[in-house]
């Protein structure tokens, strides 16, 4: 794994990990709209194309204060962008409200007026249903997980898996993740898995 310096990219085997840019819009409005996609993601149901285009604008404001965030994965041999992999901009709320789940925004930008947050950056990856099973997600999260922990020298990084996504969690078992109970972001309640970063 390399980074490209000044280019804001990370180099694995077969992948291209790059940020993200505004001509990516339409690969995103197909991925996120497709059902077997979203089921796992934010909401948990397909993003119509307005809604992709404001996670998409969030991504790009979200470059201007965090050191990594989300990447565009991009198969070398071909040169086709097949998903996502990075890290969010993302905090939890540092003490919950009694009686409900800790809440967390994906990016700093979100969070409301006046609630104190822990900064805990989230790895995350999604990509279009026809590259699941090539182990692109294993290779991309490794890489990213590498540079958050050996470069970047992030003191915490989460994960947040839906309950029944059994694939994104066998991902991130691969690097030693420990359950750090329940989280509730965009309004849908998430396993939190914390990746070892001592």
């Amino acid at each position: 794994m390399t980074l490209q310096t000044g280019t804001h990219s990370i180099e694995t085997e077969r992948l291209i990990l790059r940020r993200i840019e505004p001509g990516d819009l339409e690969f995103y409005v197909r991925i996120q709209a497709d059902p077997e996609v979203a089921r796992y993601i934010a909401h948990g149901k397909p993003r119509t194309r307005q809604e992709s285009e404001a996670w998409l604008e969030a991504v790009l404001a979200s470059y201007a204060s965090c050191a990594l965030g989300q990447l565009a994965v991009v198969a070398k041999a071909s040169g086709v962008l097949i998903g996502r992999c990075g890290l969010s901009d993302a905090a939890l709320e540092a003490v919950p409200e009694p009686g409900r789940l800790r809440r967390g925004w994906f990016f700093r930008a979100q969070v409301p007026e006046g609630v104190v947050v822990d900064p805990v950056p989230e790895l995350g990856y999604t990509f279009a249903r026809e590259n699941w099973g090539c182990g692109y997600a294993s290779e991309a999260s490794a890489a990213v997980y590498r540079y958050a922990h050996e470069t970047l020298r992030k003191p915490a990084v989460m994960s947040v898996i839906d309950a029944d996504n059994h694939a994104s969690l066998a991902v991130a078992r691969k690097h030693g993740v420990v359950c750090g109970g329940k989280v509730e972001l965009s309004g849908k309640a998430f396993d939190r898995y914390d990746w070892p970063m001592g």
